[in-house]
């Protein structure tokens, strides 16, 4: 009998011990894993919200530019000899929440969007300059104001 009782008395002492350390390396373990996934999600945080942010924002500069350069180059068409043609443009106050900058540049032949943040585009006005003098307001057009006049001149 006797060594039974100590068999029993040697299996409850090992249990005791398990126990003790069981709590602390789960919290470690769980501490570790929430870790490493706030550091994935920083990591990765410009494949989850920059990239899709920078092509609608893209898409919205390319929908404002081309709108711009047709209805522009409609005009050019319809601008008498020695004649003005000029027309307002409606413009929306922010792209993707960025202010921005119009300009026409006759002698480069382009209307180039330029944003506060980073962001430029140009779309070509080809033959403009062979055709008319193109001015925009003050020669820039800022995305906080709502209306910008275009004035084409044909000087020949």
């Amino acid at each position: 009998m006797r060594k039974k009782k100590t068999m029993h008395k040697h299996k409850h002492k090992h249990r005791h011990r398990s126990k003790g350390t069981t709590v602390p390396l789960t919290f470690v373990i769980f501490a570790a894993a929430i870790f490493v996934f706030f550091t994935a999600l920083q990591l990765y945080h410009a494949a989850f919200v920059d990239f899709p942010s920078d092509v609608a924002i893209h898409q919205q500069f390319n929908d404002l530019g081309n709108a711009l350069s047709t209805k522009t180059t409609g005009a050019i068409l319809t601008v008498p000899h020695e004649g003005t043609v000029e027309f307002e443009e409606t413009l929306p106050q922010k792209i993707g929440g960025h202010n921005y900058r119009l300009d026409f540049n006759a002698s480069l032949e382009e209307l180039q969007l330029y944003s506060f943040k980073g962001y430029s585009y140009n779309y070509t006005l080809s033959g403009t300059s062979a055709e008319v003098n193109v001015s925009v307001g003050t020669i820039t057009a800022y995305g906080g104001t709502s209306k910008a006049k275009i004035k084409l001149e044909r000087l020949i």
